[in-house]
Protein backbone atom coordinates (compact mmCIF):
# COMPACT_ATOMS: atom_id res chain seq x y z
CA UNK A 1 0.00 0.00 0.00
CA UNK A 2 1.49 3.60 -0.54
CA UNK A 3 2.16 6.18 2.10
CA UNK A 4 0.54 8.87 0.80
CA UNK A 5 2.87 11.59 2.75
CA UNK A 6 0.18 14.54 2.11
CA UNK A 7 -2.27 12.24 4.23
CA UNK A 8 0.39 12.03 6.70
CA UNK A 9 0.90 15.78 7.01
CA UNK A 10 -2.73 16.62 7.11
CA UNK A 11 -2.85 14.42 9.95
CA UNK A 12 -0.20 14.87 11.78
CA UNK A 13 -1.50 19.23 11.41
CA UNK A 14 -4.94 18.94 12.50
CA UNK A 15 -3.56 17.06 15.46
CA UNK A 16 -1.61 19.63 16.41
CA UNK A 17 -3.44 22.37 15.83
CA UNK A 18 -6.05 20.49 18.37
CA UNK A 19 -3.73 20.03 20.41
CA UNK A 20 -2.62 23.55 20.79
CA UNK A 21 -6.28 24.22 20.74
CA UNK A 22 -7.07 22.61 23.60
CA UNK A 23 -4.29 23.82 25.46
CA UNK A 24 -5.25 27.19 24.68
CA UNK A 25 -8.82 26.80 26.26
CA UNK A 26 -7.19 24.66 29.25
CA UNK A 27 -4.94 27.79 29.76
CA UNK A 28 -8.21 30.15 29.54
CA UNK A 29 -10.19 28.12 32.08
CA UNK A 30 -7.77 28.84 34.35
CA UNK A 31 -6.58 32.25 34.51
CA UNK A 32 -5.90 33.96 37.81
CA UNK A 33 -6.46 37.59 38.94
CA UNK A 34 -4.14 38.51 41.42
CA UNK A 35 -5.42 42.25 43.20
CA UNK A 36 -1.94 43.51 43.96
CA UNK A 37 -1.26 43.42 39.93
CA UNK A 38 -5.09 44.21 39.19
CA UNK A 39 -4.44 47.74 40.78
CA UNK A 40 -1.93 48.85 38.38
CA UNK A 41 -4.46 48.89 35.86
CA UNK A 42 -5.87 52.36 35.24
CA UNK A 43 -9.41 52.27 35.42
CA UNK A 44 -12.04 53.27 32.82
CA UNK A 45 -14.31 55.73 33.15
CA UNK A 46 -17.78 54.31 32.78
CA UNK A 47 -17.76 56.09 29.27
CA UNK A 48 -14.22 54.26 28.31
CA UNK A 49 -15.39 50.77 29.31
CA UNK A 50 -18.87 50.70 27.26
CA UNK A 51 -17.07 51.92 24.68
CA UNK A 52 -14.45 49.30 24.56
CA UNK A 53 -16.89 46.47 25.65
CA UNK A 54 -19.27 48.02 22.05
CA UNK A 55 -15.82 47.64 20.07
CA UNK A 56 -15.18 43.90 21.33
CA UNK A 57 -18.93 43.32 20.54
CA UNK A 58 -18.79 44.34 17.10
CA UNK A 59 -14.83 43.75 16.19
CA UNK A 60 -13.69 40.87 18.48
CA UNK A 61 -10.97 40.91 21.02
CA UNK A 62 -8.05 41.85 18.26
CA UNK A 63 -5.29 42.55 21.32
CA UNK A 64 -4.35 39.52 23.12
CA UNK A 65 -4.29 38.93 27.12
CA UNK A 66 -0.75 38.87 28.58
CA UNK A 67 -0.51 36.02 30.77
CA UNK A 68 2.28 35.60 33.86
CA UNK A 69 3.38 31.22 33.62
CA UNK A 70 4.42 30.32 36.59
CA UNK A 71 4.17 27.50 39.32
CA UNK A 72 1.28 28.43 41.64
CA UNK A 73 3.66 27.25 44.86
CA UNK A 74 4.98 30.24 43.99
CA UNK A 75 2.37 32.19 44.54
CA UNK A 76 1.24 30.98 47.87
CA UNK A 77 -2.21 29.48 45.67
CA UNK A 78 -2.96 25.83 46.54
CA UNK A 79 -1.71 23.47 44.24
CA UNK A 80 -1.83 19.62 43.24
CA UNK A 81 1.44 19.61 42.61
CA UNK A 82 4.43 21.11 42.56
CA UNK A 83 4.43 21.71 39.15
CA UNK A 84 0.68 22.51 38.92
CA UNK A 85 0.74 26.36 36.76
CA UNK A 86 -1.26 29.35 37.90
CA UNK A 87 -1.73 31.92 33.91
CA UNK A 88 -1.84 34.98 36.29
CA UNK A 89 -3.29 37.91 34.22
CA UNK A 90 -1.01 40.87 33.69
CA UNK A 91 -3.00 42.98 30.36
CA UNK A 92 -5.85 43.17 29.44
CA UNK A 93 -8.22 42.79 32.75
CA UNK A 94 -11.56 44.79 31.31
CA UNK A 95 -11.03 42.87 27.72
CA UNK A 96 -11.23 39.27 30.12
CA UNK A 97 -14.44 40.91 31.63
CA UNK A 98 -15.65 41.94 28.85
CA UNK A 99 -15.03 38.61 26.66
CA UNK A 100 -15.90 36.80 29.75
CA UNK A 101 -19.18 38.28 30.49
CA UNK A 102 -20.32 37.75 26.72
CA UNK A 103 -18.88 34.31 26.11
CA UNK A 104 -16.34 35.61 23.42
CA UNK A 105 -13.44 34.51 22.05
CA UNK A 106 -9.85 36.08 22.77
CA UNK A 107 -5.92 35.46 21.96
CA UNK A 108 -3.26 34.87 24.75
CA UNK A 109 0.39 36.09 24.65
CA UNK A 110 2.57 34.25 27.64
CA UNK A 111 5.35 36.01 29.41
CA UNK A 112 7.79 35.12 32.05
CA UNK A 113 9.05 36.80 34.96
CA UNK A 114 11.57 35.52 37.87
CA UNK A 115 9.08 37.01 40.87
CA UNK A 116 6.03 38.58 41.12
CA UNK A 117 8.16 42.39 41.47
CA UNK A 118 9.72 41.56 38.37
CA UNK A 119 5.97 41.63 36.65
CA UNK A 120 4.73 44.75 38.47
CA UNK A 121 7.87 46.46 36.99
CA UNK A 122 6.82 45.24 33.42
CA UNK A 123 3.32 46.43 34.16
CA UNK A 124 4.44 49.77 35.28
CA UNK A 125 6.22 50.34 32.34
CA UNK A 126 4.01 49.06 30.26
CA UNK A 127 0.98 51.38 31.26
CA UNK A 128 4.15 54.23 31.12
CA UNK A 129 4.58 53.68 27.54
CA UNK A 130 0.51 54.00 27.06
CA UNK A 131 -0.40 57.19 25.14
CA UNK A 132 -3.42 57.78 26.93
CA UNK A 133 -2.91 58.23 30.58
CA UNK A 134 -4.13 61.99 32.48
CA UNK A 135 -1.19 63.62 34.25
CA UNK A 136 -2.42 62.48 37.66
CA UNK A 137 -2.28 58.55 36.45
CA UNK A 138 1.34 59.65 34.99
CA UNK A 139 2.54 60.98 37.96
CA UNK A 140 1.45 57.85 40.04
CA UNK A 141 2.89 55.17 37.59
CA UNK A 142 5.83 57.41 37.26
CA UNK A 143 6.36 57.60 41.78
CA UNK A 144 5.68 53.67 41.57
CA UNK A 145 8.22 52.74 39.70
CA UNK A 146 10.53 55.20 41.47
CA UNK A 147 9.40 53.62 44.83
CA UNK A 148 10.07 49.75 43.91
CA UNK A 149 13.16 51.09 42.09
CA UNK A 150 14.69 52.52 45.05
CA UNK A 151 13.44 49.03 47.33
CA UNK A 152 15.23 47.29 44.45
CA UNK A 153 18.19 49.08 45.23
CA UNK A 154 17.94 48.83 49.06
CA UNK A 155 17.49 44.91 49.40
CA UNK A 156 20.30 44.87 46.68
CA UNK A 157 22.24 46.78 49.35
CA UNK A 158 21.09 44.53 52.35
CA UNK A 159 22.40 42.02 50.49
CA UNK A 160 26.16 43.12 50.31
CA UNK A 161 26.21 44.64 46.88
CA UNK A 162 29.14 46.91 47.00
CA UNK A 163 28.17 50.60 45.82
CA UNK A 164 31.10 53.31 45.33
CA UNK A 165 29.76 56.40 46.45
CA UNK A 166 30.72 59.85 47.25
CA UNK A 167 27.09 61.05 47.85
CA UNK A 168 24.73 60.72 50.25
CA UNK A 169 22.43 58.02 51.25
CA UNK A 170 19.32 59.90 49.67
CA UNK A 171 21.58 59.78 46.37
CA UNK A 172 23.19 56.70 46.38
CA UNK A 173 20.76 54.39 44.93
CA UNK A 174 23.06 52.91 41.62
CA UNK A 175 20.84 51.77 38.71
CA UNK A 176 23.05 49.39 38.14
CA UNK A 177 22.32 45.39 37.03
CA UNK A 178 21.55 43.13 40.90
CA UNK A 179 24.80 41.45 42.14
CA UNK A 180 27.23 43.85 39.49
CA UNK A 181 29.67 45.88 41.11
CA UNK A 182 29.20 49.50 39.63
CA UNK A 183 30.65 53.03 40.83
CA UNK A 184 28.07 55.79 41.73
CA UNK A 185 26.34 57.25 38.79
CA UNK A 186 23.03 59.36 39.03
CA UNK A 187 20.74 58.42 41.41
CA UNK A 188 17.39 56.90 40.51
CA UNK A 189 15.33 60.45 40.77
CA UNK A 190 17.93 62.20 38.65
CA UNK A 191 18.03 59.38 35.87
CA UNK A 192 14.18 58.72 35.71
CA UNK A 193 13.97 62.69 35.70
CA UNK A 194 16.12 62.26 32.84
CA UNK A 195 14.24 59.59 31.00
CA UNK A 196 10.88 61.05 31.68
CA UNK A 197 11.86 64.92 30.88
CA UNK A 198 11.07 66.26 34.49
CA UNK A 199 13.14 67.99 37.48
CA UNK A 200 13.92 64.99 39.89
CA UNK A 201 12.05 66.84 42.33
CA UNK A 202 9.36 65.90 40.31
CA UNK A 203 9.81 62.07 40.29
CA UNK A 204 10.20 62.06 44.27
CA UNK A 205 6.77 63.95 44.50
CA UNK A 206 5.63 61.77 42.23
CA UNK A 207 6.96 58.59 44.70
CA UNK A 208 4.85 60.43 48.15
CA UNK A 209 2.21 60.91 45.45
CA UNK A 210 2.56 56.57 44.80
CA UNK A 211 2.65 56.32 48.44
CA UNK A 212 -0.30 58.41 49.77
CA UNK A 213 -2.50 56.46 47.09
CA UNK A 214 -1.08 53.16 48.08
CA UNK A 215 -2.85 54.01 51.93
CA UNK A 216 -6.55 54.45 49.91
CA UNK A 217 -9.15 52.18 49.16
CA UNK A 218 -9.12 50.89 46.33
CA UNK A 219 -12.26 52.27 45.39
CA UNK A 220 -11.54 55.73 46.71
CA UNK A 221 -7.77 55.52 44.72
CA UNK A 222 -9.39 54.46 41.56
CA UNK A 223 -11.71 57.29 41.85
CA UNK A 224 -9.06 59.88 42.01
CA UNK A 225 -7.27 58.34 39.41
CA UNK A 226 -10.01 58.31 36.73
CA UNK A 227 -10.74 61.84 37.98
CA UNK A 228 -14.16 61.00 39.08
CA UNK A 229 -13.03 62.74 42.67
CA UNK A 230 -10.75 65.85 42.60
CA UNK A 231 -8.83 66.12 45.30
CA UNK A 232 -5.00 68.54 45.91
CA UNK A 233 -2.16 66.51 44.80
CA UNK A 234 -0.27 68.03 47.91
CA UNK A 235 -3.01 65.98 50.55
CA UNK A 236 -2.04 63.06 48.86
CA UNK A 237 1.78 63.64 49.08
CA UNK A 238 1.02 64.41 53.17
CA UNK A 239 -0.35 61.12 53.68
CA UNK A 240 2.12 59.56 51.66
CA UNK A 241 4.55 61.05 54.27
CA UNK A 242 3.37 61.52 57.32
CA UNK A 243 -0.05 58.50 57.89
CA UNK A 244 1.22 55.73 59.83
CA UNK A 245 -1.85 53.38 60.58
CA UNK A 246 -2.31 50.49 58.71
CA UNK A 247 -6.14 51.07 58.61
CA UNK A 248 -6.51 52.45 54.58
CA UNK A 249 -8.43 55.38 54.11
CA UNK A 250 -11.88 54.98 52.34
CA UNK A 251 -13.61 58.48 52.58
CA UNK A 252 -12.22 61.75 50.90
CA UNK A 253 -13.42 63.60 54.13
CA UNK A 254 -10.62 61.53 56.01
CA UNK A 255 -7.92 62.92 53.59
CA UNK A 256 -9.39 66.55 54.08
CA UNK A 257 -8.72 66.27 57.71
CA UNK A 258 -5.85 64.22 58.00
CA UNK A 259 -4.73 67.58 55.72
CA UNK A 260 -5.53 69.94 57.40
CA UNK A 261 -4.52 67.92 61.06
CA UNK A 262 -1.02 67.89 59.56
CA UNK A 263 -1.12 72.06 58.61
CA UNK A 264 -1.97 72.34 61.70
CA UNK A 265 1.13 70.42 63.26
CA UNK A 266 3.54 72.13 60.70
CA UNK A 267 2.13 75.85 61.98
CA UNK A 268 3.40 74.97 65.45
CA UNK A 269 6.96 74.09 64.66
CA UNK A 270 8.93 76.60 67.11
CA UNK A 271 9.98 79.84 65.16
CA UNK A 272 13.59 79.10 66.63
CA UNK A 273 14.11 76.65 64.48
CA UNK A 274 12.99 78.28 61.45
CA UNK A 275 15.51 80.95 62.12
CA UNK A 276 18.35 78.76 63.08
CA UNK A 277 17.76 77.09 59.57
CA UNK A 278 17.68 80.36 57.48
CA UNK A 279 20.82 81.42 59.41
CA UNK A 280 22.46 78.07 58.19
CA UNK A 281 21.14 78.41 55.02
CA UNK A 282 22.17 81.92 54.78
CA UNK A 283 26.06 80.99 55.43
CA UNK A 284 25.93 77.96 52.79
CA UNK A 285 24.84 80.90 50.56
CA UNK A 286 27.24 83.34 51.49
CA UNK A 287 30.08 80.23 50.43
CA UNK A 288 28.42 78.91 47.22
CA UNK A 289 26.48 81.66 45.82
CA UNK A 290 24.60 78.86 43.65
CA UNK A 291 21.26 79.43 42.87
CA UNK A 292 19.84 76.55 43.78
CA UNK A 293 21.06 77.48 47.39
CA UNK A 294 19.39 81.12 47.49
CA UNK A 295 16.43 79.02 46.09
CA UNK A 296 16.27 77.17 49.15
CA UNK A 297 16.57 80.29 51.32
CA UNK A 298 14.10 81.76 49.45
CA UNK A 299 11.91 78.98 50.51
CA UNK A 300 12.53 78.50 54.04
CA UNK A 301 12.25 81.91 54.65
CA UNK A 302 8.38 81.76 52.90
CA UNK A 303 7.27 79.31 55.04
CA UNK A 304 8.60 81.07 58.09
CA UNK A 305 6.42 84.11 57.07
CA UNK A 306 3.67 81.55 56.87
CA UNK A 307 4.04 80.43 60.71
CA UNK A 308 4.47 83.82 61.55
CA UNK A 309 0.78 85.13 60.20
Amino acid sequence: MKTNIKDILAAKTKQALSSNILQADSIKKNIVIIDELRSLIPPLSTEEYIQLESNILTHGCQTPLQLWQTPKQNLGIAASSSDEIAYVLIDGHNRFKICTDHNLPFEIYQLSFNSIKDAKDYMINLQLGRRNLSPTQIAYFRGLRYNNEKADKTENLSKGQNVLSGKNKEDSDIDSPKGHFVPSGSSTAERLAEEYKVNPKTIKRDAEFAKGLEKLQPDLRNKILDGSIKIEKIAIQEIGKNYHSENLINDITEIENFSVSISKTKDTIPIKEKVDEISALLKKFSKTQKKSDLEELIKTANETLKILK
